[in-house]
């Protein structure tokens, strides 16, 4: 049996939904699928896996190697790969959009800087690799609009999932709007906290709370902190399964962001049958208005955002159905096996 190998070298706590979801494809597909990946994926991978670490196990060939995320790391690796006659298929979930966006979504000189010396790696990345596989229309668009990027043999395929939901909550269970995953200047966390503090001061959304679950740090202002309807988990990674629950007890998740391209929040919160708030310029090919998801022009107003929230929880039942369903239909990695089959072929 020809081995797979699935690569990912920096840690991330949400990438091991898409470490997963990628072993178990390969394994479907009669590939020995192998890990490959920084050692602070250990404890959230299966102890039943094959799991080797980087910098400590040496490098592990294959048929072919499936290179999740960007890292000056994976150059080398590649550069052996290759020498050994492995395939190399790279996830390309970020390519670099205009500087334009960066710069209304309010990301700092600095980190501009840091998004141009990154997107060099990628472009060697995706120079070296077999096939490249982009998430979405918007990340295809942004590719072949980047000279830089040199290489053709590239295909859309969605970031794929496990279904991780053990257990189907009713509705009462469910207790929040929340903010879930990192703080990043187009996350537009200051946006989601500013109408927080309005919905408390105001007693908006009263049979609601609010839930912000991040391995950031941030300064909590006096009125969240004060408030019994705000919980708030931060400062931390978090394991797999707390963050699955914090998805299954909300009402209503925050995606509204200012830029995205495809957002891993919002396709965990449609696994736990959990609607969205997005803002209308991000809508994809993946979502639909008034079905899993409700679209605003504007994330500043609280008014809109409140009528929104509403919008979901007086229809929760039609909304959470939906999301459930654009999961399976669309995310689900069995969905794309024999897809992915066709491009293994293909190399």
């Amino acid at each position: 049996m020809e081995a797979a190998v699935i690569v990912s070298l920096n840690f991330n706590p949400g990438h091991v939904s898409h470490l997963v979801a990628n072993y178990q494809q390969m394994e479907e597909l009669g590939y020995e699928a192998v890990y490959y990946v920084a050692e602070g994926f250990v404890p959230y991978l299966s102890q039943d896996s094959r799991i080797y670490v980087y910098g400590k196990d040496k490098a592990i060939y294959g048929a072919v190697a499936i290179f999740l995320f960007p890292s000056h790391k994976n150059l080398l690796l590649i550069h052996k790969m290759r020498r050994q006659g492995t395939k190399i298929i790279y996830i390309f979930h970020e390519p670099l959009a205009p500087m334009k966006e960066y710069r209304e979504a309010g990301f700092s000189f600095a980190y501009l800087l840091k998004l141009w010396l990154i997107n060099q790696i990628s472009c060697l990345t995706v120079k070296w690799s077999d096939v490249v596989l982009l998430p979405s229309k918007r990340a295809m668009a942004f590719y072949h609009a980047n000279p830089q990027y040199a290489n053709e043999r590239v295909y859309c395929l969605p970031l794929l999932y496990d279904d991780e939901r053990v257990v189907r909550l009713s509705d009462n269970q469910r207790l929040y709007f929340s903010y879930i995953g990192t703080i990043a200047a187009d996350h537009s966390f200051t946006e989601y906290v500013k109408f927080v503090e309005w919905a408390i001061k105001e007693n908006k959304l009263p049979k609601l709370k609010f839930l912000i679950a991040t391995k950031s740090q941030f300064e909590v202002s006096k009125v969240l902190a004060e408030s019994s309807r705000v919980i708030i988990k931060k400062g931390r990674p978090m394991s797999n399964d707390e963050i699955n629950e914090y998805y299954a007890t909300s009402f209503v998740v925050w995606n509204a962001y200012a830029r995205t391209t495809q957002s891993g929040v919002l396709v965990k919160s449609l696994m736990f049958g959990t609607p969205a708030i997005v803002l209308r310029k991000n809508l994809s090919e993946f979502i639909v208005d008034g079905q899993e998801v409700v679209a605003i022009d504007d994330n500043t107003s609280f008014e809109i955002i409140e009528q929104a929230v509403l919008r979901i929880t007086s229809d929760f039942g039609h909304y959470s159905s939906s999301a459930r369903k654009c999961f399976e239909d669309k995310f689900y990695y069995r969905k794309y096996n024999e897809i992915f089959m066709k491009i293994l072929e293909s190399i």
